[in-house]
């Protein structure tokens, strides 16, 4: 199951808008306000309030989707409801499942109630998250049981291999290496390079973030399904930004993954294809840009991405890029030796050094213009 088409007929400040989903892998950008959130919303809204909201969506089924329509000789509008009523009792359902930005990550417990059921619509939370230690255990136990020729412990190396290999791609110090033995209190035990170990709420800020929001995902083992993430940046460095989209792939099957960012370093990691850019035009009205209206963000550096895609007008402080835009202007108008800009190039170089590149490439310029001038009064 996939969307190809989105309408938004009037949802704050989105009217008329209409967005093609071309890929398995769609990130929206945009300054804030351009309504990447409210996107993701009504995607999960329109499915929760189905065949009565006023947004509309171009849903493609997969081959064995289409197959069970016609065996049951119904409409695609009657699966999709059927699915929504979680009345379909298949071994392999198509899911929504949406990640949003504000969770709250309380401490981890141990919940012994019944693992959360797996419905078609999902919207993670503390108490989908409050499930994951029950899931680890439940998935070392019931493998075990049904590979009775296993021993119990090469079952759960084979468990912690699995969730660990999610994260390989990541390069991170930090590991799952089993689960506590405390009777009442059995929580997933992590290792990292010194050798300490910890449990999962001594994990820190980005350790839990990935992992509980990652494993929350993997715990409904998502297949065919639409999976909508606000934000994954939140508390990671960095280095796992960039990389956040492959293990999200990783998770499941055949899933179309939708993902809100502000991260250039997401950003740098897809193809222009990939990106939808949510962006004002002259009459403020939000509109949406695609394919050759963009630059190619993949492989490049922060600073092309923010600039080109994001529209930033530069990565450094905006008092001292004013600052440098004014110096240049003095020396276009071959005023270096005046006052102005002594003053104004000495409180620059005392700001960035004279190994910025910036600066090197203003001394480079007035020793041109010197080196032309003198040429020219030579000629006379």
């Amino acid at each position: 199951m996939k969307i190809k088409n989105l309408y938004i007929e009037n949802e704050k400040r989105l009217k008329n808008l209409n967005i093609n989903f071309e890929n398995d892998v769609v990130v929206l950008a945009g300054v804030n306000g351009t309504g990447k959130t409210t996107v993701l919303e009504v995607i999960y809204d329109y499915f929760e309030n189905f065949q009565n909201d006023k947004n509309k969506i171009n849903i493609e089924l997969d081959l064995e989707e289409e197959n069970y329509i016609n065996q049951n000789n119904i409409s695609k509008e009657t699966y999709l409801n059927n699915l929504i009523k979680d009345s379909i009792k298949k071994e392999k359902t198509p899911k929504v499942i949406y990640v949003p930005a504000e969770i709250n990550f309380q401490k981890v417990k141990f919940n012994l109630l019944a693992l959360y059921k797996k419905r078609f619509l999902n919207k993670i939370d503390s108490y989908i998250i409050a499930d994951i230690p029950f899931y680890i255990q439940m998935r070392i136990i019931n493998t075990a049981n049904k590979e009775s020729e296993k021993k119990l412990g090469n079952v759960r190396d084979e468990i912690i291999a699995e969730i660990n290999g999610i994260f390989d791609i990541l390069d991170m110090d930090t590991r799952l290496i089993g689960m506590s033995t405390e009777t009442t209190e059995i929580l997933p035990i992590f290792t990292n390079l010194s050798g300490d170990k910890f449990d999962i709420n001594e994990l820190s800020s980005g350790e839990k973030q990935l992992f509980l929001r990652t494993l929350a995902i993997k715990m409904l083992n998502p297949e065919n399904s639409i999976i909508l993430i606000d934000e994954p940046e939140l508390s990671l460095h960095p280095k796992w930004q960039q990389r956040i989209v492959d293990v999200y792939r990783k998770i499941g099957k055949n899933n179309q993954i939708i993902i809100a960012t502000h991260s250039p370093h997401i950003l740098g990691s897809v193809k222009k294809e990939n990106i939808m850019l949510l962006d004002k035009d002259d009459d403020g009205k939000i509109v949406v840009r695609t394919g050759d209206e963009l630059y190619d963000s993949y492989g490049q550096p922060t600073d092309r991405v923010l600039k080109d895609i994001m529209g930033l007008q530069t990565t450094r402080n905006p008092k001292v890029f004013k600052l440098l835009e004014e110096v240049r202007k003095i020396v276009d108008r071959d005023e270096y030796n005046s006052d102005e800009f002594k003053e104004k190039y000495r409180e620059l170089k005392g700001i960035l050094s004279s190994k910025d590149e910036d600066i090197f490439l203003i001394d480079m310029d007035i020793k041109i213009r010197k080196k032309r001038g003198l040429k020219n009064a030579e000629s006379k």
